[in-house]
């Protein structure tokens, strides 16, 4: 059962289940739904928070083409823990919502225990970046003139994602649904302002923040070069996941069991 608070332009979902420890999970662009078998695995122990950031699944905004900002995300997840508890919380954020996550450690300290930011695209921290800029206003321009899913594939190229092949007598696939078509949305709209975002390295409280990053994710993909880098920028730990972006989420070949193992260990 999801529940909802209102926030400066927008109107944010939330659910909670599960008892103990505060665990928060949080993505961007993805909504809470992807994240319902690893927080089953957790909530076994822990009181696991679940968030849909602002114009995904049931979280909505006053202007959906506002662009994603890592401070406004930041902000709204904190005010979904000041709903759930007065006490610092554990926070697992993936891809963008693993940079809500740094950018809350550094803006709200004192809601956060430990911080494991999985797989964060902050493409400002590698050698190529002022090339990945280039290249992440060329998928706004192609969404500008040709639509959202030129823009995905357009991503995806740059991104390293290569999307299993189905099998030959595999049905096609199901068309987007209306909520998956929002976050793929939000992540073209952001595009240009998520990954591109620096850190306030002096704020943030690395003695509590780790980076993690999947075993399948190599140089050719682009989280695993952003995850490696941030880690040796910020100077504190890198710690292998299960599979690679999506290693938590069954429908990307993720096995939330493995994962969540991991990430009780990271956060110690």
């Amino acid at each position: 059962m999801m529940q909802t608070l209102d926030a400066p332009g927008a109107t944010l979902a939330y659910g909670v289940l599960g008892s103990g420890p505060v665990l928060v999970l949080i993505g961007h662009p993805m909504p809470a739904d992807g994240f319902r078998a690893l927080a089953a695995e957790l909530a076994t122990d822990r009181t696991v928070v679940l968030h849909d950031p602002r114009g995904t699944g049931a979280s909505t905004m006053a202007d959906p083409t506002e662009l994603p900002d890592p401070e406004v995300l930041a902000d709204d997840l904190s005010r979904v823990i000041a709903a759930v508890t007065d006490q610092p919380v554990d926070v697992f954020g993936s891809s963008g919502g693993g940079i809500a996550a740094l950018v809350l450690a550094s803006r709200h300290p004192e809601q956060v225990a430990t911080v494991v930011a999985h797989e964060p695209p902050l493409t400002e921290y590698l050698p190529d970046a002022a090339e990945l800029r280039e290249r992440l206003a060329g998928v706004s321009a192609t969404h500008r003139e040709q639509g959202l899913f030129p823009a995905m594939g357009a991503f995806m190229a740059i991104a390293g994602f290569a999307p299993p092949a189905p099998a030959a007598d595999a049905p096609p696939p199901p068309p987007p649904s209306e909520a998956d078509l929002r976050s793929m949305t939000r992540m073209v709209l952001g595009i240009e302002t998520v990954p591109t975002h620096r850190l306030d390295a002096a704020a943030l409280p690395t003695d509590r923040v780790r980076i993690g990053v999947g075993a399948w994710s190599g140089d050719a993909a682009l989280t695993g070069r952003t995850s490696r880098a941030v880690a040796a920028e910020l100077g504190v730990p890198l710690d292998v996941f299960p599979g690679g972006h999506g290693g938590f989420h069954p429908g990307q070949g993720g096995d939330p069991a493995a994962f969540a193992a991991v990430l009780r260990t990271a956060l110690g």
